[in-house]
């Protein structure tokens, strides 16, 4: 989101691994919980960013 060229806006929803569990019983668990990321493309000619926005999380993530 700070970045002003190419600005990124996702939710988060921190949900513990008890919960994560329960929800989603085939993932392994491998740590306390996990973080739930959700970014709306809302128009139809959005389609074609979302590779884009995968490889900027992808980058996010790494920083």
């Amino acid at each position: 989101m700070n970045d002003s060229q190419d600005p990124v806006f996702l939710s988060t929803l921190r949900v513990g691994a008890d919960r994560f569990a329960v929800l989603h019983p085939k993932v392994t668990r491998d740590a306390d919980g996990a973080r739930v990321l959700r970014s709306v493309l809302m128009k139809p000619e959005s389609e074609t960013y979302v590779e884009q926005l995968r490889r900027c999380l992808e980058r996010l993530a790494r920083s």
